[in-house]
């Protein structure tokens, strides 16, 4: 009986023991789920970052690298807006809810918008073997300079870890879209302004595409801050 009587302390105390271990694996196990998904919601270092995939339109991957031209292109556009808007603390703008959505969240959307309408145009340019004339390439070699030059003059290139080439490829790309759009268009009897990405035409043949976009990176984008140092 005394045997008995030594054992049930020392089986209580294995069991308060394993209890008490369970719960603290749980609790770590936890804490780390925790932090691992508060880590995916956090914002991407945007140059570390380039070779992540951020949708896939019929079948073809755009990174984070392919999307910079937009990301950049972008935030110019909002930055000037937001200058007008509160030129001591622009930042105001990019924070603001305008209309239910935060500025800086509509800016990643339209740039999300921009690369799928150009990648659909661009892949409808290449199956048709739509090439740039000469007065095009012109054009393209200029504009591509005006855009580079003011990238780097606020050091946008080094903070998206970018190089002049990839912005050149963006845009070459865009530059066959922009073609075929017209063309498109013009077999279609609408204006070229109708296959913009914000038109019930071109949403229409939106419709038809197989994209997808690829949430757990692009939401981590924070748009405002990729290029502007603010």
């Amino acid at each position: 009986m005394q045997i008995m009587a030594e054992i049930k302390p020392v089986k209580g105390g294995i069991h308060k023991f394993f209890v008490t271990a369970v719960l603290l694996a749980i609790l770590v196990f936890f804490l780390i789920g925790t932090r691992w998904e508060s880590r995916q919601r956090d914002p991407l270092v945007y140059r570390d970052s380039l070779e992540m995939k951020a949708v896939t339109v019929n079948g073809n991957e755009l990174t984070l690298r392919d999307l910079a031209f937009y990301v950049a292109y972008e935030e110019a556009e909002v930055q000037r807006q937001a200058v007008v808007y509160d030129a001591d603390n622009p930042i105001r703008y990019w924070n603001a809810n305008m209309g239910g959505t935060y500025t800086r969240v509509a800016a990643r959307n339209i740039s999300m918008q921009m690369a799928i309408h150009d990648e659909v145009f661009y892949q409808m340019a290449m199956e048709e073997g739509i090439e740039l004339s000469e007065a095009d390439e012109s054009a393209l070699a200029d504009v591509e300079q005006d855009f580079w030059s003011d990238l780097i003059m606020i050091d946008g290139d080094q903070r998206m870890g970018i190089s002049e080439k990839d912005i050149q490829m963006t845009m070459r790309k865009m530059a066959l879209a922009q073609k075929y759009q017209e063309i498109y268009a013009e077999l279609n009897n609408k204006s070229y302004e109708d296959y913009d990405f914000t038109e019930a035409p071109y949403k229409k043949l939106l419709k038809k595409q197989d994209y997808k976009i690829h949430d757990k990176v692009w939401k981590r984008v924070s748009m405002g801050s990729i290029t502007l140092n603010q």
